[in-house]
């Protein structure tokens, strides 16, 4: 890889200009032709048996240049920016300028980091919250465990509370719509998940039972069902109630303690930490606003951009943990892709300020990620998470963890230095 050009542009912009070598072209080529030889038919050979000569022969000499730049770039622009000493805000735009058999050019159209002026960021006073348990501290610490304990039987019929696990689809004038069907769903009456009137008409079903459920979507929904009456098909496979057990010594004894005292204990001792912990962050929290808010700064739509996709992602990510995919929510919940992202974006912007208000601080402060440091942290998320180091690093490229880690240390600056008010 050379830079052949760093050009410093206007409105905070850069753009590089970098050459792949002949050597890493030709080894990409190489690995990705091995990678992908099955995925292409050509007469006369078994898939995945063609010689590379003939593969090109058939689909076009350049057939594997796309994936094999794929490949290539993404280290090239982490060493190239390294290399530039930039500072990137956002996703960069990227171009393919010249392609051969030798090699390629591509250019990167960087937004870089906005100039950034702090105000004072040590010696800030906060109010640490006071950590003393209160009886209703107490009580809700206690009607959180019995929560957690619940004892559950399966019944016959479905009243509200209930989780019923069934199987539904809707129908608009006699015909399904895209996001309307589900099988062997887990939902609790009463919890408002799904549009008003649905879980009332549930309730009452018996295992096994088949029963149309007739509701009007709100107004404020996506456009194409919006205000229109459907039809649910619903049949209910499984109803499961829950109920909150008594705090009794037997109770306690299932929880491994010697009786009701002991166990109201152990529940009071782990409120106060939970409580000590939320007072330390409460604590941080201030400090920190205090320096975002005294921050000067033009704040770069790309970076707004990167951090809206990434909130995006993530409640994507928390979606199908649970079995649900975001349109379907978001359409249960009769709110549209673009307004989730104008919801997001406020939060979005709150998290730009943070990350430019903490990268200065770790400038100013030249805090700094070594290899080893890097690889300790890697090792640890191993062990964590239970995935190999290759695993995580793929996930999670060191460019991004040093970037994090310098955000979390430049974050204990200002709070190590925060005066209890």
């Amino acid at each position: 890889m050379t830079v052949e050009k760093c050009e410093m542009l206007e409105n905070r912009q850069a753009r590089l200009t970098i050459r792949i070598d002949e050597d890493t072209w030709r080894k990409a080529l190489k690995k990705v032709y091995a990678d992908y030889k099955a995925f292409y038919l050509v007469e006369g050979f078994a898939p995945g048996a063609a010689p590379r000569e003939e593969l090109e022969k058939a689909y076009g000499s350049d057939v594997l240049y796309q994936e094999a730049v794929n490949e290539t770039f993404p280290p090239a622009l982490v060493e190239a920016v390294n290399q530039a000493d930039l500072q990137l805000a956002g996703t960069p735009t990227l171009q393919v300028e010249s392609i051969g058999p030798e090699g390629y050019v591509f250019s990167a159209l960087i937004d870089l980091y906005p100039e950034v002026k702090l105000g004072q960021y040590k010696g800030l006073k906060a109010v640490w919250p006071d950590t003393e348990l209160s009886n209703d501290d107490v009580d809700a610490a206690l009607e959180a465990y019995r929560r957690a304990h619940m004892t559950q039987e399966e019944h016959q019929r479905a009243a509200m509370g209930d989780e019923v696990t069934l199987d539904f689809e809707g129908f608009v004038d006699g015909v399904p719509f895209d996001g309307g069907k589900a099988e062997k769903y887990p939902l609790v009456l009463g919890s408002g998940t799904f549009i008003p009137g649905f879980e009332e008409q549930v309730a009452g079903i018996c295992v096994g039972e088949e029963r149309d459920v007739k509701v009007t979507f709100p107004k404020q929904y996506t456009p194409e069902l919006a205000g229109k009456e459907a039809v649910f098909k619903v049949k209910a496979h499984r109803i499961v109630r829950r109920s909150l057990p008594e705090l009794t010594d037997d109770f306690a004894r299932a929880q491994g303690c010697a009786d009701v005292a002991e166990l109201r204990r152990q529940v009071m001792e782990e409120a106060l930490r939970i409580k000590e912990h939320q007072s330390r962050d409460a604590f941080a929290d201030a400090l920190i606003r205090q320096v975002v808010d005294g921050m000067e700064a033009e704040i770069p739509a790309s970076m707004v951009d990167s951090q809206l996709k990434g909130l995006v992602q993530e409640l994507e990510r928390q979606m199908m943990s649970q079995g649900m995919e975001l349109d379907r929510y978001l359409e249960s919940a009769g709110l549209t892709r673009e307004a989730l992202q104008e919801h997001a974006r406020e939060q979005a912007v709150i998290s730009t300020r943070y990350e430019l208000a903490m990268m200065e601080i770790a400038r100013l402060e030249n805090i700094q990620v070594t290899e080893e440091e890097l690889e300790a942290k890697y090792q640890e998320m191993s062990q964590m998470h239970g995935m190999s180091v290759p695993q995580i690093r793929e996930q999670l490229p060191p460019v991004r963890l040093s970037h994090d880690i310098r955000l979390t240390r430049a974050r204990a600056v200002v709070v190590d230095h925060g005066i209890r008010a």
